[in-house]
């Protein structure tokens, strides 16, 4: 999305000029206010959300928000072309390093397709996305450039599995199959649906996951293609190898990673524009991909690139160009759930060495023991009024089933309903877990326990 809101603003003034005859004089715009990135865009329910590699495949590993570095440090590259009918070749590029916050949010159940006799399950993740230019390429234009949003949209992913379809409104039993039910295409296993502002929607469908070890090798821009035939226009994808580039010369690789792929030139997918930009910006198709890096300092970053192929009329033929998008992405803030009947429950989390993480108890309710607090769940700072002081509880003289955390191989920190920060001077993976006789030395241990947590992890 192209953001105009500079422009619109002087529609009137300057239509009023024209009318008049009088020379227009474009007033110097203020400069834009640095966007905060580190706020949740999407927000979470009460409820416990499905999630899990099971419901979601590899989307599971989006969930958070996310963001990349602004600045002269910009990780992110766009090409964006544009009709312009007084330019010698009938369009311009508007190409910049970008910045960008992007929050995806699991919901709190399935969005069931009923066939008659199987159901494709889709389960699916919320997201919202705002992207600003991260320099001041063009410092006396009418816009302020640097720190601008240029782009926003929200959208949906999708992860699909054929089940067995419940029996009525709401089961509890499923209608009899007579023959076996189908399994998922893995090819069209993953969605991912856009709206952006311009009046476009967009459906993609892709699969199954690639995986591998090392760098991934990333699509590169076709340069017999508008406006790549100019060698001077830089390759968005580039972008993403010097940064994995800079990790390397730090001493940081990229030990595994899983990447999906979608398109609207898959099977089922689609693209919706309304009549302006069908008669002058059509988006022809759409493709993407996405990888989850594993780097070898415990973190996980995520990686993308984004191929719009559009049609412009140029000389009042429709000429087709390329409009190529790739960033970098950094975990900001996520959701984990716990569960109470099992131990240490890593959160895919790792504290860097110097650096701490804040943990917060965000919803949900469970049970260490359901014979003690009248069979009530509680939250996150344990059962009321029973305090544990046995050696096999992992930490003594705080309530039973509290929330507890521990980084690596440290000694176990209490957290409750927090916020708590990780213990200073600790690194490793973090690990969650209830405070519990984790090995049943007093009794059913873990066995009889009852509920979840969902927890806020900020970085």
């Amino acid at each position: 999305m192209e953001n105009l809101n500079g422009l619109q603003q002087q529609k009137c003034p300057y239509q009023a000029q024209q009318a008049a005859g009088t020379a227009i004089t474009t007033p110097a715009a203020a400069p834009a206010v640095i966007p905060d990135i580190t706020t949740p865009l999407v927000s979470t329910t009460n409820q416990p959300p499905v999630v899990g590699t099971n419901n979601l495949g590899l989307i599971n590993s989006f969930i958070g928000t996310w963001n990349s570095p602004t600045g002269a440090n910009a990780t992110g590259y766009n090409v964006m072309p544009l009709p312009q009918t007084d330019a010698p070749s009938g369009y311009i590029t508007k190409n910049f390093p970008y910045f960008e916050e992007i929050s995806f949010s699991a919901i709190a159940g399935g969005a069931p397709n009923r066939e008659g006799q199987y159901t494709q399950a889709s389960s699916v993740l919320f997201y919202e996305q705002r992207v600003y230019i991260a320099n001041n390429a063009d410092p006396n234009g009418a816009q302020p450039i640097q720190n601008t949003l240029i782009h926003a949209e929200n959208g949906t992913w999708l992860y699909h599995v054929i089940q067995n379809q419940v029996e009525g409104p709401y089961g509890p039993g499923f209608v009899p199959d007579s023959n076996p039910i189908p399994v998922q295409n893995p090819a069209t296993q993953y969605n991912k649906q856009i709206s952006v502002p311009h009046g476009v929607s967009v459906l993609m469908t892709g699969g199954p996951v690639a995986s591998g070890t090392g760098n991934p090798v990333f699509p590169t821009a076709d340069r017999t293609k508008l406006p790549f035939t100019d060698p001077t226009i830089i390759d968005p994808s580039t972008y993403l190898t010097q940064q994995l580039s800079t990790l390397n010369n730090q001493g940081i690789t990229v030990d595994s990673y899983s990447s999906i792929t979608v398109s609207t030139n898959n099977e089922g997918g689609a693209v919706s524009n309304i009549n302006f930009e069908t008669s002058f910006g059509k988006v022809l198709s759409m493709t993407t991909t996405w990888y989850v890096e594993n780097l070898s300092n415990g973190t996980t970053q995520l990686q993308y690139i984004q191929n719009i192929v559009l049609q412009f009329l140029i000389n009042g033929m429709p000429t087709q160009f390329l409009h190529i998008d790739a960033n970098t992405l950094q975990l900001v803030e996520t959701f984990v759930p716990v569960n109470a009947n099992q131990s240490w429950q890593n959160t895919g989390i790792a504290v860097q060495p110097g650096n701490t993480i804040t943990v917060s108890y965000e919803s949900g309710l469970w049970t260490a023991d359901p014979q003690t607090n009248n069979g009530n769940l509680y939250d996150a700072n344990g059962c009321p009024g029973i305090i544990v002081t046995q050696s096999g509880y992992p930490i003594q003289n705080i309530n039973m089933g509290s929330l507890i955390g521990q980084v690596g191989n440290n000694a176990p920190f209490f957290i409750g309903n927090g916020p708590v920060t990780t213990p200073a001077g600790q690194s490793g993976p973090l690990k969650l877990c209830i405070n519990d006789d984790l090995n049943a030395e007093y009794g059913a241990g873990l066995a009889d326990n009852i509920g979840s947590l969902q927890v806020r992890i900020k970085i």
